[in-house]
């Protein structure tokens, strides 16, 4: 049986890792092909998600929900803490 392992298995750095084969080392894509194929479709210029937010148009559910969520991730830290 062929046992593959890492390209240069010195830079591995841990045992473990000098034991996984190359194919596991390799870095992963940024997106997945079918977010990539979404992306192209749309034909947005690369780095456009959303405009921008108006700060003049926050409604007051807007504020609502962001005091939950601050209030929420207080007691949960304050919990934690004590």
């Amino acid at each position: 049986m062929f046992l593959r392992r890492a390209p240069n298995p010195e830079l591995a750095g841990h045992p473990f890792r000098r034991t996984l084969p190359a194919h596991v080392l390799r870095p992963l894509p940024m997106f997945e092909p079918e977010v990539e194929a979404a992306i192209a479709a749309l034909q947005l210029p690369e780095g456009v998600r959303s405009k921008p937010v108006d700060p003049k148009r926050i409604t007051r559910q807007d504020v609502k929900d962001f005091l939950l969520a601050y209030c929420a991730c207080f007691m949960a830290v304050s919990a934690f803490i004590f």
